[in-house]
């Protein structure tokens, strides 16, 4: 249940209604809403992954060469960070200790 909770979180997080055009992506935000969820004792690592072709757009991001202080930066050209199929492509993975 607490990894649903955190994909749920997630999607609200990057509704593109609650994101702003050329609006950076902190990672530290996302830790940060990651660990509030109930039950989560601690986020090890967080993957941003920018997918194309198919159903997606043909032109690709790099997030890695865009990244800087964990914070991911928009192109230079306004634009916005989006997460195209929300129930999809949030993905994660819970261990126990």
């Amino acid at each position: 249940m607490k990894l649903s909770n955190c994909i749920t979180q997630l999607q609200n997080y990057f509704n593109t209604k609650n994101i702003q055009i050329n609006q950076p992506i902190l990672l530290k935000e996302i830790f940060i809403l990651l660990d509030r969820v109930e039950g989560v004792q601690t986020v090890n690592k967080v993957d941003i992954t920018n997918k194309t072709g198919g159903n997606y757009s043909q032109y690709g991001y790099d997030i890695k060469g865009a990244t800087l202080n964990n914070i991911i930066y928009p192109s230079i050209d306004p634009s916005i960070f989006e997460v195209k199929f929300p129930n999809s492509d949030i993905r994660g993975k819970s261990t126990s200790f």
